[in-house]
């Protein structure tokens, strides 16, 4: 019986072994040179195996069985060479540098066709089952959408919006090597932070992928975080919450759909340890500062709330902030710079893993939340200029 089981084990190993992709590659000028071999999948290069090329200039890469069926662009990065991009399909293949120092292929249709246009300057005929085939529309739709910062007409910024709804294939986008150019071309194609989240919201919709709907959605977050788009984010994440396709948000994604429960109009989590509680207070408006003691735009928008603070006081608005500080003896310090009372200045010392910063998903800082005297949520903002208070008359 143990011979049987350890026979099974044995056959199945070799077959693993033998069903493994690979891809020879014969580089006689690199020989002996340090290589990385990389899958890409959306703006992250997944390292795939590391190593040094032979004598003879011979190496063979193993896709691992966590990637079998990726179709998309590979990256060949070899210590003192140009980087060597190559499409990775089903099927074993080779690859080498001939005498000319062009790269020939055997059994790989998407590389023959993708480098017959590169190196060869030959356009093959259209072949619409090749991944090839949609890397190079790729290519186009992303040099058309980087000329949009310069000359792009109504007519094309329109025509370039109507490919992401009808033809753009996001999946194969998702492995393309070209996902940060196109989706940052498509962000900045919006009018208004309105215009860019529906637009982004169709795109997800054409996303058939789980993983790939994952990805884009951390992007956007991170893209919305960076500009301060609070209304692009508000109509995202509440679009990607509804379609229930992230099962289990980790990380940011966790911190943005907390954050997407506290958007405008919605009632404001409590804060704790805050005496009187919102609900309590007999302010017009509150100001929730969060901010990080070591973070120099934080400093900056502090500097400027201070500056404004007698007139904010003047007009009731209670200010509260709330430190992502781990230690006691540097909050006190910081917060005798706060002409705001004692009582409204906050720290439980537990980072952004306190209570108040996840209760607000708070990912970024700083961040000022406006509380109106409902205890709703006004608006949420990143810069003390952009606050609309709502009986200021300056």
């Amino acid at each position: 019986m143990i011979k049987k089981i350890l026979l099974f084990n044995l056959t199945f190993l070799v077959s693993f072994v033998i069903s493994a992709q690979k891809i020879s590659f014969t580089l006689p000028d690199d020989a002996n040179k340090e290589y990385t071999f990389m899958l890409n999948k959306g703006i992250n290069q997944d390292v795939i195996q590391k190593g040094k090329i032979s004598f003879s200039g011979g190496t063979t890469i193993e896709i691992p069985a966590k990637d079998k069926g990726y179709v998309g662009m590979g990256t060949m990065q070899i210590e003192g060479s140009p980087v060597l991009n190559i499409i990775v399909g089903e099927n074993d293949f080779s690859v080498e540098q001939d005498a000319d120092k062009k790269y020939r292929f055997k059994n790989s249709p998407d590389n023959d066709y993708l480098y017959s246009i590169m190196q060869d300057r030959i356009t093959p005929a259209e072949d619409t089952t090749l991944y090839a085939y949609h890397f190079v529309n790729f290519i186009r739709y992303m040099q058309q959408l980087e000329r949009a910062g310069n000359s792009f007409t109504l007519n094309d910024r329109a025509n370039a919006r109507l490919y992401a709804f009808n033809n753009l294939d996001v999946d194969k986008l998702y492995t393309s090597s070209v996902w940060y150019n196109v989706i940052d071309g498509l962000v900045k194609l919006g009018s208004d932070q309105q215009v860019m989240a529906e637009d982004m919201v169709r795109v997800l919709n054409r996303v058939k992928s789980d993983e790939v709907f994952e990805h884009l959605t951390e992007n956007l977050v991170t893209i919305t975080g960076q500009y301060g788009w609070d209304d692009a984010f508000d109509i995202i994440i509440p679009y990607v919450q509804e379609t229930g396709r992230i099962k289990v948000p980790r990380d940011n994604l966790f911190a943005a759909f907390a954050m997407a429960k506290v958007r405008k109009g919605m009632p404001a989590p409590e804060i704790k340890g805050l005496t009187p509680s919102l609900k309590d207070s007999e302010a017009s408006e509150t100001l929730l500062v969060f901010y990080q003691p070591d973070c120099e735009n934080c400093h900056k928008e502090l500097e400027e709330l201070i500056k404004i603070y007698p007139k904010l006081n003047q007009m009731g608005v209670r200010v509260v902030s709330i430190s992502s500080d781990h230690q006691r003896d540097a909050f006190e310090k910081d917060k005798k710079w706060f002409p705001w009372p004692d009582s409204d200045k906050l720290c439980d010392f537990e980072g952004f893993a306190g209570a108040n910063f996840l209760n607000y998903g708070i990912m970024a800082t700083p961040m000022f939340y406006l509380i109106g005297n409902d205890q709703k949520v006004i608006k949420r903002y990143a810069l003390v200029s952009d606050i609309e208070f709502s009986n200021n008359n300056q």
